[in-house]
């Protein structure tokens, strides 16, 4: 609206303000409780959940849809080990990064995964998801965590 007739124009502003903050008012207790979590706000990071993260660049849309399958068929076995409990692929489509998150319960899952499984399936999937990516494969651990809202 241009402008509302018989208003001042701060009165129209204030009246903008007022339906904006009312349209913002329901997400002000989900940014609250964001805050509240104390993300990195306590003495150290609080370890919970845990993830394997595997990263790699790919040459194109046809060498991550190949990857896909092949991560799909390692994460049908890496399943079979306890506490793992879910995963999630990240693609840049413009850089071409690619990324398998493989989710745990807790550290000792992870531990049990990686003492037990690990390399065994390392073994039978890496010159699979090497033949469709560029450069190394790089693996890591981390603390995982999703944010809600």
């Amino acid at each position: 609206r241009a402008s509302e007739p018989g208003l001042p124009s701060a009165a129209i502003m204030l009246s903008h303000l007022a339906r904006s903050s009312s349209r913002l008012a329901p997400r002000a207790p989900a940014l609250t409780q964001i805050a509240s979590r104390g993300m990195c706000m306590t003495d150290g990071i609080q370890v919970d959940n845990v993830a394997r993260v595997f990263s790699c660049k790919v040459k194109d849309d046809k060498n991550a849809v190949a990857l896909d399958d092949v991560f799909n068929d390692y994460l049908d076995k890496a399943s079979e080990g306890e506490g793992v409990w879910g995963a999630a692929r990240l693609v840049c489509k413009s850089e071409w990064d690619y990324k398998l998150i493989l989710k745990f319960e807790d550290i000792q899952s992870l531990k049990g995964y990686m003492a037990d499984h690990h390399e065994t399936l390392m073994e039978e999937f890496t010159p699979k998801i090497k033949s469709l990516i560029v450069g190394d494969l790089h693996q890591q651990n981390f603390v995982y965590d999703d944010i809600d809202e």
